[in-house]
């Protein structure tokens, strides 16, 4: 094999393993930050800034590093799309942590004893999310078409889930003017829970782009 050509696979190697370990982390912000939630953990939930920072700056140094390779190497198309790819993919994992972090920062103001508990399934929303997250990653990696499709129908179990929520805090705050505030923020919650969900299958929709170069949006079907 050429060695400029191995040098370079082994720089592209680089940039998925830089995203996949700032996928990690942002997996890690999701389950801390509702646990924070869940548990009226204000300490824990202001520890997620730290999350949202490093991801941040991983961010910018996985971009900082494709943008040097599109710069010094001469990438043919399928080496071209997996570097568009990977940039994409970073910043939706970045936004991904900013709604991470949103939900700390609810947490922190809804304080240890809010006036209003937030539904039910709250958690099982969350697992969804983490699950979507998890495998958009796993199937950009290994280019599975399937598992990118099963993230994208996946993710109109958040929707759903969102709505309900939506409805129920609505009719309840419509009922109880005390829990407004309470609600609203439940609400702020359960919008960050759904665009978690978006931009995981934002990722999946990137899969199909990697194998076949065909760029499609997440409510289409895998073709």
């Amino acid at each position: 094999m050429n060695t400029n050509r191995a040098t370079f696979d082994r720089q592209l190697g680089t940039l998925r393993d830089q995203v996949v370990q700032v996928s990690d982390v942002v997996e890690q912000s999701i389950a801390l930050s509702v646990k924070a939630l869940q548990h009226h953990d204000l300490d824990l939930a202001h520890q997620i800034d730290q999350f949202d920072s490093q991801i941040n700056a991983r961010r910018f140094a996985v971009e900082e590093f494709a943008y040097q390779l599109l710069a010094l190497q001469q990438p043919n198309g399928t080496d071209m799309r997996l570097i568009v790819a990977l940039v994409s993919v970073v910043t939706n994992l970045e936004r991904i942590g900013d709604h991470a972090a949103g939900i700390a920062r609810l947490t922190v103001r809804l304080g240890k004893n809010p006036a209003l508990t937030p539904p039910d399934f709250f958690p099982a929303m969350a697992v969804v999310t983490q699950w979507l997250v998890r495998n958009a990653m796993t199937a950009l990696v290994t280019s599975d078409l399937d598992l990118a499709q099963q993230v994208i129908v996946r993710d109109a179990e958040v929707d759903q889930m969102h709505h309900l929520a939506y409805r129920q805090l609505i009719e309840t705050m419509t009922h109880d003017p005390n829990t407004v505030e309470a609600g609203t923020l439940f609400l702020w919650v359960s919008h960050n829970l759904e665009r978690i969900g978006d931009r995981a299958a934002n990722i999946a929709g990137r899969v199909p782009y990697l194998v076949r170069g065909e760029l499609i949006r997440h409510s289409d079907p895998v073709p």
